[in-house]
């Protein structure tokens, strides 16, 4: 090719340049476009990261409560069983007299309760106190209603079997005798007011 020549066609020189503009521009749409899907995809992990940090801390949080709990009541079964000797003790001595030659039996009998209660005391059991409260079906089972003058409906009159709980929880109601109303002097009939 001589001088004359390359001066008279410039054109293929522009066509080459345009061509690599072109294919920059192409590329660099690439480039941006996977640094998008890119991006995307670091935050899909890092929410999915999150999610999962959470769901773990949750389950620890989980664990942690339910290993307290098994520490609390976990000897809950025990103690139900040793319940039913605590009432024998108990009819025991409120059924023996207080003087005479059985004095000293009732005595060892009382300091063994004593003793016994005060020692489960140490594992988180309470007793409920139930005479004279309002009755309260959270706390007790009610085997009898009685119709009692100047008491007032719903208070406990008598227990018949102690009520307990353990670590703030009920672990066995207490069997109580509740007042009753009085019974109605007109049962089936109207009103004072002639109401019928």
């Amino acid at each position: 090719m001589t001088d004359t020549d390359s001066e008279k066609d410039p054109a293929p020189e522009a066509g080459e340049a345009g061509g690599e503009i072109l294919g920059e521009q192409e590329e660099t749409a690439e480039q941006e476009d996977f640094a998008e899907r890119e991006e995307d995809e670091l935050s899909r992990v890092k929410s999915q990261l999150a999610y999962l940090a959470a769901e773990f801390d949750n389950y620890r949080k989980r664990a942690a409560r339910e290993r307290e709990a098994t520490v609390a009541y976990g000897n809950e079964r025990v103690l139900l069983a040793i319940l039913p000797f605590l009432d024998n003790l108990e009819r025991a001595i409120s059924l023996a007299p207080a003087d005479g030659p059985a004095e000293s039996l009732v005595s060892g009998v009382q300091m063994t309760y004593d003793q016994i209660l005060g020692e489960l005391r140490k594992f988180g059991l309470e007793q409920i106190s139930a005479v004279g409260e309002s009755f309260d079906p959270n706390r007790h089972e009610a085997i009898a209603k009685v119709a009692r003058e100047g008491k007032p409906e719903g208070s406990v009159l008598a227990e018949s079997r102690k009520g307990y709980l353990l670590n703030g929880r009920l672990l066995r109601p207490a069997q109580v005798t509740v007042a009753q109303g009085a019974p109605p002097e007109h049962f089936g009939q109207g009103s004072a007011d002639g109401e019928a």
